[in-house]
């Protein structure tokens, strides 16, 4: 048993709070009901519950959690079943338990007389500004089933879109990985050997021998400052680029790097006009529509160029001139826009030009992968094979001294 901390109301509309004893927040919330009172919140009081523990979950509610949320939640709606009934279901099948809990809480909210999207706008941690507007607008509309269905629509191409960049990445980082780690072991284990005989010998030494084995005796003697620095550096760095200005330089660095700039403006752009048809087609005003699918933009350069085209529409004008001016959106991407504009489809546009980047997002992320791995089989070769001439290439000397 449990202490819970209530807040609610009396028919009359008078707020009270008090605390009760109970299993769970599902007991606290019958008794509740029992005494006539509508619950407007109820939490845990006192002491610390070992149980939440569990809830530790480093990255937050993992996207496939949500899409099958969504999905399983738009289902049992369109079924005609009560949402307070299908999030009781969903909470009994949800695996993790920092969602189970926070189903939980919107379960107890809507019992207590909230709307679905406001008792999602009080978990906003777990759900993003597209999915309450969207579940607003929903609800608004009469529409929440189909609401739903197009949110697990969009959460699995977000979901696809990263998993397609992870796996693009995944060969190229264990290469990376690779190469420092046979770095690490040549400058630690390898070098300070072969320096050693060499130092016997008394052998004169070519310049990048010299080099290496300098470089090689600081890390070994001093490998603590190396990892001060580094540490430094990481946490330094993390620390900057979490910031708006920090995150705009590493936005125009990864921009400029032209065999990730396809891929990042292809990636962009199909998230942005799948977004905003959905925004769009779902009721939702252009100018709030254009707000929230800037917002949903994980570059900051394609965002302010959205926010910038806000301002001209919320203004009278067009979406298309401040989207043909950018230098990072696709001419064909204003072309489009332009045609949906005149014949007043514009969600509709948006919405094929979306399927078109999903697919060239597809091709240049396989390509992102095919030209990565041969670069860093090349970049591994040469640094190995610099050092291995380094440090074997004086051998001949010491071959010509013992002969």
């Amino acid at each position: 048993m449990k202490k819970f901390k209530y807040w609610a109301r009396t028919p009359e509309g008078k707020e009270i709070k008090g605390s009760l004893t109970a299993k769970d927040t599902n007991t606290v919330s019958e008794i509740l009901h029992e005494r006539g009172l509508v619950i407007v919140k109820i939490k845990d009081s006192f002491g610390f519950d070992m149980k939440r523990l569990n809830e530790i979950n480093v990255g937050g509610v993992p996207l496939k959690e949500k899409v099958v949320f969504m999905r399983q939640m738009a289902t049992m709606v369109s079924a005609g079943l009560a949402i307070t009934r299908a999030l009781e279901i969903m909470e009994q099948q949800v695996e993790n338990p920092l969602f189970r809990r926070v189903i939980s809480s919107v379960k107890v909210d809507i019992e207590s007389g909230k709307s679905l999207s406001d008792s999602f706008r009080a978990q906003e941690d777990i759900f993003d500004d597209v999915t309450l507007n969207l579940v607003e607008a929903g609800e608004s509309s009469g529409k929440l089933d189909v609401v739903l269905v197009k949110l697990a629509i969009e959460l699995e191409e977000k979901k696809s879109l990263n998993a397609k960049l992870r796996s693009a990445l995944i060969y190229p980082i264990i290469m990376l990985v690779v190469i420092v780690a046979v770095v690490v072991l040549l400058m630690f284990v390898l070098v300070p050997a072969m320096s050693d005989i060499y130092e016997e010998f008394n052998a004169t030494l070519p310049w990048t021998t010299t080099v290496l084995i300098n470089i090689s005796a600081f890390m070994t003697q001093y490998w603590w400052i190396i990892f001060i620095v580094l540490a430094i550096g990481i946490v330094g760095g993390k620390a900057y680029f979490d910031t708006p200005k920090g995150k705009r330089v590493m936005d125009k660095i990864v921009i400029n790097i032209p065999i990730v700039k396809d891929v990042v403006t292809k990636m962009q752009v199909a998230q942005c006009t799948r977004i905003l048809s959905l925004l769009l087609s779902s009721g939702l005003s252009i100018v709030r529509a254009l707000e929230l699918t800037a917002n949903s933009l994980s570059n900051s350069l394609f965002r302010d160029v959205l926010l910038d085209a806000k301002d001209d529409v919320e203004k009278g004008g067009s979406l298309t001139l401040p989207m043909s001016r950018s230098e990072y959106y696709p001419l064909l991407v204003s072309s489009m826009i332009a045609v949906g504009e005149e014949t007043g489809n514009l969600d509709v546009v948006l919405e094929k030009i979306a399927q078109y980047y999903k697919e060239e997002v597809d091709e240049a992320t396989g390509n992102l992968s095919s030209i990565l791995e041969p670069v860093f089989l090349v970049l591994m070769g040469l640094t190995i094979g610099f050092i291995a001439m380094a440090v074997y290439m004086p051998m001949f000397q010491l071959t010509e001294v013992m002969t």
